[in-house]
């Protein structure tokens, strides 16, 4: 993306903390939004989003089956004008709106969802970059079109967790002639061709994106919308906090997302507002690879949790408007229960780990039968606290004598090194507002970046709730399952990811869904 001054930012959250600069009153006279991210999006294609920057970008020319609440979680229609779920939850019924067109003019049938949905379960999907949305569809067995406006989608076994599946971005309906080309030709913004308020009329990977109002769309979901509040949208990338920050003094960025610490004073004595929210789902982890080196013991796994002082991690890399993990699951995920063992306690980690037969040395590392307490952690630098994040914990754990190595690599190749499971520890998030993102992330019968067997405390509750459509009875099943995972050290919680941006004074028009991905066609004071 470009790298230069006409630049603007993500406002990524409907906040408590600060203020909702998103929902300020229309005061300005520009008919574009120039909104600026912290690095590139990757892929035009909404089924192949893996990154905040790609999601808020694509999310605007999707649309999805069912939409969320933002504040209460609840599904709601958005494509489909209704929705049921079979009693035994292997079947989803989805009536559709007659009056959906894609931006080429074709309408929108169920015909054209089944090719969606075979399509993110072909062969071909299994590459990593459509992990999250095939993962979605995991049993997937057939769509059934009895009429144009009725979609039966049904899976092999229960799997309630596929109607907040349908309400999210990465299982946005597309055009048959997006559909019918190759995930990589999907790439290209113009390739991709949705239902949603925006197209794409510009696209140069890793350099620009440009989006442009569509006449005529009138079904999103939040009552009162006629149009988009931005003719335009232009997104470049500025990577440096302090260019940003400061473009907004200057008038030539209308928001910036990712206001680091140091500049935030900066941004308040331009007027801008700063805004946050958590994002549901898998907070940022350690996931520990249990099949080989130091981590396959559950002592040393527990002795790096206790050893982490989150809140410091939180004040020194992060600032205002980012929290930390409490539990495997985020704040803002359904179900979630803080764990009163995700805690700092340095003596309990070195008592763990003397019981454990880690010696001390003279340089401070621990060893044990002539090996060293030492592990490496793959990470992708996405996202600015991740390095001093790291780099903090490094020396939290070097404090009880846990030498830890951190690798930086470029996203592709930490998506393929965290599929073949060739690292020690890898240290990622996931957002999604619906916690079988444990059963998805976390089970032996998902991605399994842990690379461990069958748990028979742990996998057999995995695939219940998954299987739960009582709401209440399934949320106690997952209160138990956090108990457990954390007990297991399968995941070991660091800080929970907040999608924080700073906004300049009359710019509104902009809100965000459940997830915390962008939306901007929302009416004044959705958000």
């Amino acid at each position: 993306m470009k790298t230069i001054t006409r630049v603007a930012a993500a406002v990524l959250s409907v906040s408590t903390a600060v203020g909702l600069a998103a929902c300020a009153d229309d005061a300005a006279d520009s008919d574009t939004l120039r909104y600026g991210l912290s690095s590139a999006p990757s892929c035009a294609d909404p089924a192949q989003a893996s990154t905040n920057q790609t999601v808020n970008v694509a999310r605007q020319v999707a649309d999805s089956l069912l939409d969320q609440d933002r504040r209460t979680g609840e599904l709601k229609p958005w494509l489909a004008e209704r929705y049921e779920a079979s009693p035994d939850g292997r079947s989803f019924t989805f009536t559709l709106r007659d009056d959906v067109t894609f931006s080429d003019g074709t309408p929108l049938s169920s015909d054209v969802v089944k090719k969606n949905f075979d399509a993110l379960t072909s062969d071909e999907s299994t590459s990593t970059r459509t992990l999250q949305a095939s993962g979605f569809l995991l049993g997937y067995e057939r769509t059934d079109t009895p009429d144009p406006r009725t979609a039966v989608v049904r899976f092999a076994d229960p799997n309630v967790q596929f109607l907040q599946a349908a309400a999210t971005t990465q299982l946005g309906i597309l055009a048959p002639s997006t559909v019918a080309r190759s995930f990589d030709e999907r790439c290209s913004g113009t390739a991709v061709i949705g239902s949603g308020p925006y197209t794409y009329s510009g696209w140069e990977q890793d350099r620009s994106a440009t989006l442009t109002r569509r006449d005529g769309y009138g079904w999103a979901p939040d009552v009162g919308l006629t149009t988009a509040r931005y003719r335009t949208v232009e997104f470049s990338v500025v990577p440096e906090s302090g260019v940003r920050a400061g473009s907004i003094g200057s008038g030539q960025l209308d928001a910036v997302a990712d206001p680091q610490p140091q500049d935030r004073e900066v941004l308040e004595s331009a007027g801008a507002t700063l805004t946050s929210r958590p994002n549901p789902g898998l907070p940022y982890v350690l996931q520990p690879n249990v099949s080989r080196g130091v981590l396959a013991d559950r002592e040393v796994r527990q002795a790096v949790s206790t050893a982490l002082n989150r809140p410091e991690l939180v004040e020194t890399a992060l600032g205002d408007g980012f929290t930390p993990a409490t539990s495997v699951l985020a704040s803002t995920t359904p179900g979630y229960r803080a764990d009163p063992r995700v805690r700092y306690d340095v003596a309990a980690a070195k008592k763990a780990l003397d019981a454990a037969g880690w010696r001390a040395t003279g340089d401070g590392i621990r060893e044990k039968g002539g090996r060293r307490l030492a592990f490496d952690v793959i990470y992708s630098p996405e996202f600015y606290g991740n390095k001093p994040i790291l780099e903090l914990v490094q020396r939290q754990l070097a404090a009880v004598g846990i030498d830890l190595s951190i690798t930086a690599l470029s996203n592709d190749d930490f998506l393929s090194r965290r599929s073949a499971g060739d690292f020690d520890a890898v240290y990622y998030n996931v957002t999604r507002a619906d916690p079988d993102i444990l059963r998805s992330r976390l089970g032996a019968d998902g991605t399994n970046y842990s690379q461990r067997g069958f748990d028979p405390q742990i996998d057999p509750l995995l695939s219940q709730q998954a299987g739960t459509a009582d709401r209440a009875q399934r949320l106690k099943i997952v209160d138990t399952l956090q108990a457990r995972l954390v007990d297991a050290g399968y995941a070991i919680p660091v800080v929970e990811l907040s999608q924080v941006a700073a906004v300049a004074s009359g710019f509104g028009g902009v809100g965000f869904d459940a997830s915390g991905v962008l939306r901007l066609q929302f009416p004044n004071g959705a958000s």
